[in-house]
């Protein structure tokens, strides 16, 4: 009878032995997975502190260059140089606007970029329908508002 018991009891700490077992495995691979995760994270937090840093060394140099414009646009009287030399200055501002709007062009492109690969999720609105492209029938239209008034 004792064997019996001691067999039972030993079978019962065996079987939830290798339960644990399992159980430590699925864990292990789980915190493999996380410390991946960490690290990936890790790794996208210094690149995005690498980018901001630029970004502001880039806002620095620009803030400095439009310090200096500002300081030449105090001490000439464009208005006068205009008259005088039109041409002159007109070739300049071209230049300067170009320069300008393909500068913002630039940003623009690499603002665009920096959420690719990114995929949000949908937001939900509790109906099951998340189709914020239909027109509500609370909202006049065109053609249903016109009255005769």
């Amino acid at each position: 009878m004792t064997t019996l018991v001691l067999a039972a009891s030993t079978y019962g700490l065996w079987d939830q032995n290798l339960k644990l077992q399992k159980n430590i495995a699925a864990q292990r691979v789980a915190i493999e997975q996380q410390e991946e995760a960490f690290k990936e994270l890790q790794f996208q937090t210094k690149q995005q502190t690498d980018a901001l840093m630029g970004m502001q060394r880039q806002n620095q140099e620009i803030e400095n260059e439009m310090a200096r414009y500002l300081d030449i646009f105090s001490r000439h009287n464009l208005t006068k140089l205009a008259t005088a030399k039109p041409g002159l200055i007109e070739k300049r501002a071209n230049n300067a606007t170009k320069q300008v709007f393909e500068s913002i062009e630039n940003d623009s492109r690499d603002v665009d970029t920096l959420d690719d690969g990114v995929q949000l999720a949908p937001e939900t609105t509790g109906t099951g329908d998340n189709n914020s492209n239909k027109a509500s029938t609370d909202r006049d239209t065109a053609a249903g508002s016109s009255s005769g008034d």
